[in-house]
């Protein structure tokens, strides 16, 4: 069996594993001040998890899945816009401090220029190509993102 796309598929599973750790240890640190904020993380952190994880399938085994590959390529982008929708609902739900705000918009702002290299088709080495260095890239940034929401709490609601 052939790989097609090897450092790309490795990259992807990376951003698979570190996401699936960081959605079970938001799983084990949800209680009642954070039951909102830790649900909608554990959500994003798992969209995020199952993109990596079929993004890499596809990129590592698009020749061999002839009939399917569309399909997994079509889960990895609605994951994507999952991850990004849940995350960006907790963030909302939260009630953020100076501490975890400066974790967390660093995290977007190196996500962002990961995009930035993803969409140039930058392309390093024969086996480093623009995917590559935006999956290392989007490792920082997920766990710049995680080290500031893993202690977020519910924003209190106000009575009406």
């Amino acid at each position: 069996m052939q790989i097609t796309d090897p450092v790309t598929m490795l990259t992807d599973y990376a951003l698979g594993l570190e996401n699936l750790f960081f959605a079970i240890s938001i799983y084990l640190g949800i209680h009642s001040a954070n039951r909102v904020t830790g649900l909608l993380l554990l959500l994003g952190f798992l969209a995020e998890a199952l993109s990596g994880f079929a993004g890499g399938t596809f990129h590592g085994f698009a020749a061999v899945l002839q009939a399917t590959p569309q399909s997994l390529w079509n889960l990895t982008l609605l994951c994507i816009g999952a991850t990004i929708a849940f995350l960006a609902s907790a963030i909302h739900a939260a009630d953020v401090h100076r501490a975890n705000g400066q974790w967390i918009v660093a995290g977007i702002v190196i996500g962002v220029v990961g995009l930035g290299v993803q969409v140039t088709g930058f392309r390093a080495h024969q086996m480093w190509n623009h995917n590559d260095i935006f999956h290392i890239i989007q490792i920082v940034a997920m766990f710049l993102f995680f080290r500031g929401a893993r202690a977020l709490k519910d924003r209190a609601h106000s009575p009406r």
